[in-house]
This record gives C-alpha cells, structure tokens and sequence, in this order.
C-alpha cells in the first residue's frame, strides 16, 4: 500500500513539474489587448480593493461591453482580485496564477483517468499529453483563458468528490463550478449518467444530490437570469464544430488563437474519428462503455460552445472536451496493452513533440502585436483577428493601417466596437460629422456600449448640440461606464442642472 501511494504521489509530481516547465515563460508575458484590457487593466480601481471580492457577484463578467451580459463568472472575477492585491496591474502575477491553474488541473486529470482503471502508465501518459497540449495552451497564455483552466479545477474536483461520495464538498465545488463557467450547468447530466450505471442505484438517499444539483442550477440562474440566445440555425451551423474541436485535439497540427470556423479544417476530425471507429472495432479488448462515456463527456462539454451566437473558435474552450477526448485515447490505448519500455517511449515522444509546439505557439501571447499577427495569419477571414490588428497599428499612431484593418474587419462581418475605434481616429482629424455617424453604427449594433456614448457625447458637444450631449452623457454612466470618473466630470461640467 505504502509503495503504491508513493507511485501515485511520484506521478503526480511529475505532471505538475511537466506543466510548470512547458508553461513558465508565459509569467514572463505582458497583455494581448483583447479581453485582458478591458477585464484586468481597465478595472484596476475595482480589482485593488479587496472589498470586491463580495461585489463581484453583482455584476456580469463581461459588464464593460454589457452590464447586463449572460455571463456571470464571479469566481474567475474574484481570481483577479486575488492577483489584483500582490500584483497590481503587472502582468506577471496573473499569469503565474494561469499556470498554477493548469498545473493543478492536469494533476485532476490523472487522478479522475485513474479511476477509469485506465492503469497507472496509461493515466500517466494521457495526463501528461493535457498538461502540454498545444490546443489547451490558450487557456494558460491568455489571461482570460482562465475562466477554463478555473471551471476544469472547480468541475474535475467536484466530479472526483463525487465518485468519492463526499456529497458536502462535491455541491461546494459544483457550486463553484458553476460561478466558474456556464459550462459546469452539463456537469449533473454526466454525473446523472454516472450515478444511473452505479451498483446500488435503487437505493434513494443515493438520489437526494440529483435534487441539490437541480437547486444550484436554479439558484445559479436567480443570482444572474440569462442564456446565450442562439437560434436553431446558429446552432445547427455550429456543428462542425464538434469535429473541428475533435480534430484540434487528436491531430493539433495547428492551434489558433482567434480563428473562425470557415478558416479551420474538418479533415483533421473526420480522420481521427474513422481511425477511432477503427480501432474500436478492431480491438475486442476495449471496454466500450468507457469510450461511449468519454464520447459523451466530450460532447457535451463542447454543447455549451455550439449554443454561442457566432462563429468565433477559442481554444481555450477545449480544456474540458479534452478530458473526455482523454478518456476515450486511454481506454484505447489501455486495450492495447503495450509493454512498459513501448508505453514509455510512445509517452515520451508524444509528450516532446506536443510540448515543442505548444512552446513555440506560446510565444502568440507575449503581447499584443504577436497576439494580433498570429490571429490574422492562422484565420484571415476572422473579424476580430483584423479587428486586434488594427488596434496595435492606431496605437501605433499608424491611423491608415488600421483603418484599412477595421474596414477588412466589417466587411467580413459585423463586429462589435470597430465603429467605435474609427470614430476615435475621424475624431482626431475632427472630422465630427463622420465620428457621429460611426458611433451610431456602433450603439446600434452594441446598445449601451458606455465607451460609444461618451465619445457621441463629445462630438455632439463640438457640434453644439449640448441636449444631445448630455442625454449621450446621461447613458453612458447608467451603461458600462457607470464608475467612469471622466464621464462624470463630463456631466457636472456641461449638464449639471
């Protein structure tokens, strides 16, 4: 017994040393601009007092593009505070809490693929493939790709107390979870799957957590109401990203940082999935429970991503879908029995070759104009990829380039405060008249977009039109700009009754 803990807790130690080694130089990293601007730079006066760690349950994760967003994500929120308090707004510290996150959650996953019976070397492999997957990457180099590297923590920590029945302390998790990511509300139907297939499933008292589930969830939506609001035909259309998603992490010849689906490749998923259905077939040994529950893990925490308006792929949003793909790689491997000398050498080929390409995509993230480059160059017909680049060229004081990146940017489809960023440059070349009409276009695609109607207002109050200006004032602050101590002295200056 003594020998066996001492080999689980050696492995441990090896996926956790493996994922702080890979992940490291991203500490060093600064900001890509996307996000991580508005969520942690921008929201510095919130972050650094220690007083929001309760405030944050009262607003939506993304307030500054909606006050009254679908997602609410305090726990991630509270994460920034945490950092907030001995970082300041350096970036350092909260990609030290990015890679910490990762760090822990490849350790759950070996620990949750162990009680698949997978066997030691196989969970070990497979575990070790999570902490260094390029697909996964951006969830650890992007700041806020944290809210995945969160929710896996949250969920495969409840999911473990489940299969443990620490009922107590696998609601607690489940609850955080679910103040992680909208993905946890999937979580109970696994579990209920789970808990179906269970020895002993007559007995009743077993059955009392599938009504606290169903509490939390209702109790989740009473704190914050709201659902993406996809259509029908949103949805159907975002189903090949199931085999995308699938391709990215069994063939992840090429990950992406901001990419749309028309850019990405079906092939990849389409062929890991006949080689799947393959080897299923051709090996009588693998237990096909296992891989039908691994397959449905997948799906279903990939559901969530196909009920988001849009077409916008992050691969962050894998860390979960992965565990499930895991699930299932293990199970096959583990039916094929290789010797240890064949397990550990496929294992420390596979691990090298992932962790190569995850070190050298890393480098995407370093700061804003590599964040933008490599988001144009690995999906051209991504708006918000042009949209990015744009931006690091009108900071750059290149006013051209990034106008003809924004105008590249609508014309692949409509996106949200491009309007806004050209009014900004045709305001500095007081060209009033076209800064207005910009900035309408903007509030009519992103109501109450406070950052929109302060600048309406400035250009209404050049133009004379102080009533306009001070109704454009007046919405700002009630929009996302309610703390805006700019739009404040705006109002008490020219609109104080």
């Amino acid at each position: 017994m003594r020998a066996k803990a001492l080999s689980t807790r050696g492995s441990a130690a090896v996926v956790l040393l493996v994922a702080l080694a890979v992940h490291a130089r991203t500490v060093a990293f600064g900001f890509t601009g996307l996000d991580d601007r508005d969520l942690v730079v921008g929201d510095q006066a919130f972050l650094a007092n220690p007083a929001s760690l309760l405030r944050v349950f009262g607003r939506s994760y993304l307030h500054v593009v909606d006050p009254s967003h679908v997602y609410w994500r305090p726990l991630v929120t509270a994460s920034y505070v945490l950092d907030a308090q001995w970082s300041g707004v350096r970036p350092w510290g909260f990609h030290a809490t990015n890679v910490l996150l990762h760090a822990v959650a490849s350790v759950l996953v070996l620990t949750l693929l162990r009680r698949f019976a997978l066997g030691r070397g196989v969970s070990l492999a497979a575990a070790l493939m999570f902490a260094v997957h390029p697909a996964l990457a951006s969830a650890v180099a992007w700041i806020p790709g944290r809210n995945d590297s969160l929710l896996a923590a949250m969920a495969l920590t409840s999911w473990l107390l489940f299969l443990r029945r620490r009922w107590l302390a696998h609601l607690l998790f489940f609850a955080l979870a679910l103040m992680a990511k909208e993905t946890a509300l999937v979580l109970p139907v696994l579990w209920g799957v789970q808990l179906a297939c269970a020895p002993g499933r007559r007995d009743r008292r077993r059955w009392r957590v599938v009504g606290a589930w169903g509490a939390l969830v209702v109790a989740r939506f009473v704190a914050h109401p709201g659902a993406p609001q996809a259509t029908a035909q949103e949805i159907l259309a975002n189903l090949p990203l199931i085999a995308i998603a699938f391709g990215k992490i069994a063939l992840p010849v090429r990950p992406t940082v901001l990419a749309v689906a028309s850019d990405l490749p079906l092939w990849p998923g389409l062929l890991a999935a006949a080689a799947l259905a393959l080897a299923v077939w051709r090996l009588p040994r693998a237990r096909r429970p296992v891989i039908a529950f691994g397959a449905l893990a997948f799906v279903l925490f990939l559901a969530p991503t196909l009920a988001v308006p849009g077409t916008l792929v992050l691969d962050h949003r894998l860390v979960l879908p992965a565990v499930g793909a895991l699930i299932v790689f293990g199970e096959l491997l583990r039916a094929l029995r290789p010797e240890r000398r064949t397990l550990a050498a496929f294992a420390g080929v596979g691990v090298a070759a992932l962790g190569l390409v995850t070190v050298g995509f890393e480098g995407a993230f370093r700061d804003p104009g590599a964040f933008a480059r490599e988001a144009v160059a690995s999906s051209p017909r991504s708006p918000m990829a042009h949209f990015c680049l744009g931006q690091v060229e009108q900071r750059a004081g290149n006013d051209d380039r990034a106008l003809a990146e924004y105008r590249t940017a609508l014309a692949l489809g409509p996106a949200e405060v491009v309007h806004n960023d050209i009014a900004v440059i045709a305001m500095k070349d007081g060209r009033w008249a076209e800064a207005e009409a910009e900035l309408r276009a903007e509030l009519a695609l992103n109501p109450g977009y406070g950052t929109a109607e302060y600048n309406l207002a400035i250009v209404l109050r050049r133009e004379g039109r102080m009533p306009e200006a001070c109704e454009a004032v007046k919405s700002a602050l009630e929009g996302s700009l309610a703390s805006d101590e700019g739009a404040e002295r705006e109002r008490e200056r020219d609109c104080a009754p």
